[in-house]
């Protein structure tokens, strides 16, 4: 659950495949191929139709490799890092890492950070809430608690500038303001609410963001297996809400594409086809077209409201170095739409990789995961800089996040799950 959602204002593709299509209206998907032209900045994609059943033209795969074996399911190994609840070290990691990398900032300044608990002092997530500068009529953002009744917005990122306080008001269902208190922003203060919540949406927006370049042959092999065997798992949570999925795939200029933006359909079987239709090709160089695809992933028609807005980034290369500050960009754009960048980390993952989608994901109440080697099959995977993490199996790990996002209760790993842990892991929170 997204930690500052919008008002009017699972695992992915695997949700597909699992719920039954007649629970859902077809719709057709606006599809399209973009031709780059090159202008100021980040070169933008000129949409142009074309028919998603035509096989994809695959240029041979870089120098890095693909993956040419027989993916398994249940195989891939994963971790990830919650860097909303371990903010210090990774201010630490930013700072470190920009000198390293050289590339830009987000500029994400001081968060408002609160957790929102009702009347028998148990987390209130779904709990709505408005930020305001002290003594404005109106507020810069309004949202619901997000899991565990946690609150992590940056107002820099939403349009509240730079904050040394916020005033918070808080609102029943019924819509009357039942709570206000003046914030400090940079740490962690409770909030007692006289009323008790759930979190319980509308309805759920999954979109799919997917580097198809030739390194990517492993885990376009391996994702699709996981994903539709965490389906079963993951759809039972789904239950009730209007789900909508969508795809966007994508390579680099002078590739046989660039992006391929397949929009939103509410048939899962149909999104499953676009998976399996999905072929991994070109690349030669490391950078790839991540920039453009993520604007094409934020800039579709994303409901507004009570519900769940989640993209899942998956790469194992950064935009070019030209583009990476669009991709920081876009990322505050998702944040001020509410939606929710969960990146994950493929083979082949280098420092500029993590250093970008690690703001992403902070950016917008997200996550980053990444891949390990613990399975023993696909490229080598690099270890993420981060201190504590656990492995278990990636299908387990997608599905705790997505039940943690439509519940709003933290659901972490049973301890016979846990394959490898790194330092001090306690529900999130790094204790070194």
């Amino acid at each position: 659950m997204l930690a500052f959602r919008l008002l009017p204002a699972a695992s992915v593709a695997a949700l597909l495949a699992a719920c039954s299509p007649t629970a859902f209206t077809p719709s057709a998907p606006v599809v399209a191929e973009p031709v780059m032209e090159e202008a100021s900045g980040m070169a933008e994609p000129v949409m142009e139709p074309f028919t998603p059943a035509e096989p994809m033209a695959d240029y041979p795969a870089p120098a890095r490799g693909s993956y040419s074996g027989r993916a398994r399911r249940g195989v891939v190994t994963a971790g990830d890092i919650d860097d909303t609840l371990n903010l210090a070290a990774f201010s630490r990691y930013l700072a470190r890492a920009g000198r390293e990398t050289g590339l830009p900032k987000l500029g994400l300044g001081t968060p408002v950070l609160a957790q929102l608990v009702g009347v028998d002092g148990t987390p209130a997530p779904g709990a709505r809430y408005t930020l305001r500068r002290p003594g404005a009529a109106e507020p810069f953002h309004s949202g619901y608690a997000g899991p565990d009744g946690r609150i992590a917005v940056f107002p820099g990122v939403v349009g509240g500038g730079a904050l040394k306080s916020v005033e918070l008001r808080a609102f029943g269902e019924d819509g009357q303001e039942t709570a206000g208190r003046t914030l400090k922003t940079g740490q962690w203060q409770r909030v007692d609410l006289p009323f008790d919540a759930d979190w319980q949406p509308d309805f759920l927006d999954l979109v799919v963001v997917v580097d198809t370049t030739g390194s990517m042959g492993d885990e376009i092999a391996f994702l699709n297996k996981e994903l539709i065997g965490i389906a079963r798992a993951a759809a039972r949570k789904a239950r009730g809400l209007q789900v909508r999925y969508g795809l966007v795939a994508y390579r680099d200029r002078y590739d046989a594409y660039v992006v391929r933006n397949y929009g939103f359909t509410t048939n899962p079987s149909e999104m499953a086809g676009w998976l399996r239709g999905l072929r991994a090709g070109g690349g030669g160089d490391y950078p790839e077209a991540a920039a453009a695809a993520l604007s094409a992933g934020v800039g579709l028609d994303w409901r507004r409201g009570k519900g769940e807005r989640i993209l899942l980034h998956v790469a194992d290369a950064p935009p070019h170095d030209r583009d990476a500050a669009a991709y920081l960009r876009t990322a505050k754009t998702a944040a001020g739409k509410g939606v929710q960048v969960f990146t994950l980390g493929a083979s082949g993952v280098a420092e500029e990789s993590e250093y970008l989608m690690r703001q992403a994901s902070v950016a917008t109440g997200g996550r980053y995961v990444f891949l390990t080697d613990d399975s023993g099959v696909g490229l080598s995977h690099a270890e993420p800089t981060i201190s504590c993490y656990r492995v278990t199996k990636l299908a387990q790990l997608l599905t705790r996040i997505l039940a943690t996002e439509l519940t709003g209760n933290r659901h972490e790993a049973a301890p016979g799950d846990v394959i490898r842990e790194v330092g001090t892991y306690r529900n999130g929170i790094c204790r070194n």
